[in-house]
């Protein structure tokens, strides 16, 4: 049995999902699907619990009860990735660098991604009739951008380009930390609040609105410039929320603040939403992901609601928007799928090079059998041949899962 690991490690949390692969059966990518493999084992740990990354994934091997390690792994991460490795900002002495991880537990290739973009790739294991909800239609154009922008905790961008063989590759991006645009006076007034706040002489990121962090900073704007309309017991529950305001906040729209807020950050993602789709063009469609977005479909996807008001509302350019097909993903697991499509895309790669690996042995030995048995230069010929084999295989490796 060989297996396969995906991992979703963010700061607070780490999930792991053990695929068993049969190498028995042809196995391949199929748009619109989830990557091959059987789901055998998955667990999800505190990472306060371990005093580093390697102790956790010590643990889950040892939970999983597998005799040997998986042959690939890739690894989602909360936090940029360089040269296959990440620091965390809030656990310092988690540094995790794939190379060692492989060394350590016998992992023939551990990749790191950044966590959105795994959004990326699980977009392309998408069913669009039953996991998404169509905001805008439009004909998808083939070998155009994708393109992905989602809010939760905070607001993540990425995007998406065909290579010549038409498979996508994602890109990371920081869209999320791009300039927040007030559109009415009360946002700018919002505007002013958040420079005052977060100490900005000049600007404050789309962020502060968009997501999570970002209804509360809405909301306590909203509390001060319209004081009148605070609910005391509301506003209490909302302030010893912790980390959970924003969901007060967004379970309380019968509350007028409270639903006030929901439609400026509604008004926002839509308008950042546009903004991608302006940037990128992505006419083999634009996805909107994220937690916020199932639990607050109903502000989305009315035609004429905040979030595809502004949306459209790009003056001159606006018409520009038309061509480009939008859906709401009413699924969270994006970024696991993406992860396990990556790890499947490396043991493919693995086992391609071993069969390489065993062909180029069969040709060599044929060859040096040849040159024994002959005095003329068929054996030369073969070995010829077996060279321009190795050479086209190893082109078609490449040019595959590069």
């Amino acid at each position: 049995m060989e297996t396969i690991l995906a991992g979703d490690i963010g700061g607070t949390n780490s999930r792991f999902d053990l695929y068993q692969i049969n190498t028995n059966e042809h196995q391949e990518l199929i748009s619109g699907k989830r990557a091959p493999g059987k789901l055998i084992f998955e667990r999800q740990y505190m990472n306060c619990d371990f005093p580093t990354f390697n102790d956790v994934v010590r643990r889950f091997l040892e939970e999983s009860g597998i005799s040997k390690p998986p042959i690939t792994a890739c690894l989602a991460v909360a936090g940029p990735v360089y040269n296959n490795s990440v620091e965390f900002t809030n656990r310092k002495e988690w540094k995790i660098v794939g190379e060692a991880v492989a060394r350590t537990f016998g992992i023939r290739t551990v990749r790191l991604i950044n966590d959105f973009v795994a959004v990326g790739y699980g977009l392309l294991t998408l069913n669009e009739d039953t996991e998404c909800i169509t905001l805008q239609a439009a004909p998808k154009r083939e070998g155009a951008p994708i393109a992905c922008i989602g809010a939760g905790t905070g607001l993540g961008e990425c995007y998406l380009t065909p290579s010549n063989m038409g498979q996508y590759a994602c890109y990371p991006s920081e869209g999320g930390h791009t300039e927040y645009a007030p559109r009415s006076e009360l946002e700018i007034r919002l505007l002013g609040y958040l420079m005052k706040k977060f100490n900005a002489n000049h600007r404050v990121s789309v962020e502060r609105v968009v997501s999570g962090t970002g209804l509360f900073n809405v909301y306590e704007f909203l509390s001060k410039e319209m004081p009148d309309k605070v609910d005391r017991n509301l506003h209490r529950e909302i302030l010893d929320a912790g980390d959970m305001k924003g969901k007060i906040i967004a379970t309380n729209q019968e509350n007028e603040l409270c639903r006030l807020t929901m439609e400026i950050f509604a008004g926002a993602y839509g308008s950042e939403a546009g903004c991608a789709g302006l940037k990128w063009l992505p006419q083999a469609g634009l996805y909107i992901t994220g937690g916020l977005t199932p639990k607050n479909i109903d502000l989305i996807r009315r035609e004429d609601g905040p979030f595809l008001r502004a949306f459209k509302d790009k003056g001159r350019v606006s018409h520009m928007l038309n061509s480009v097909p939008v859906y709401a993903v009413m699924v969270e697991d994006m970024g696991r799928r993406g992860a396990h499509r990556t790890a499947f895309i490396d043991f493919l790669s693995v086992e391609d090079i071993n069969i390489f690996k065993r062909n180029v042995g069969s040709h060599e030995h044929v060859a040096t059998n040849l040159s024994k048995a002959s005095s003329d230069s068929c054996g030369g010929c073969n070995a010829n041949l077996c060279l321009a084999a190795a050479i086209s295989a190893a082109m078609f490796i490449f040019a595959k899962y590069r």
